[in-house]
């Protein structure tokens, strides 16, 4: 192998990884509870905080939100910077019982409108237990 093919191929490599970090995003880092609240926090990277979804199974839509169905807590995402990206409570209890969260990040863009809106990614789902 030469040198220029080596370089090649470890340029391609930088740019797959990072195209797959920035796809990752946004990123859930931990869900707990406190007080019956959900407490999120979470990267978003470019993206702004969208939603915060509390569901009582993990199963998704193809587009990575929670199935409706199983939707028990839908909210405004109120999130607070912090040194590690975002800090997020749900406004509203829940009762006691195992769920799982989601939080999105949503794409700004100056083309979307009402009938077309910004899209919006959904992060992965952590299991959080309410006590």
């Amino acid at each position: 192998m030469t040198r220029a093919s080596a370089s090649a191929l470890a340029a391609a490599g930088i740019l797959l990884g990072s195209a797959s970090a920035a796809s990752s995003l946004p990123h859930l880092s931990s869900a707990t509870s406190h007080r019956r609240h959900v407490v999120v926090t979470f990267a978003l990277g470019d993206l702004v905080p969208g939603q915060i979804v509390v569901a009582s199974s993990p199963k998704t839509e193809p587009n990575g939100a929670f199935v409706k169905a199983n939707v028990r807590l839908h909210e405004q995402l109120a999130a607070k910077k912090i040194a590690t990206g975002y800090r997020a409570r749900t406004a509203h209890r829940l009762p006691k019982g195992r769920y799982w969260v989601e939080v999105s990040g949503v794409v700004i863009g100056l083309d979307c409108t009402p009938h077309k809106p910004c899209k919006t990614d959904w992060s992965n789902a952590r299991r959080v237990r309410v006590r």
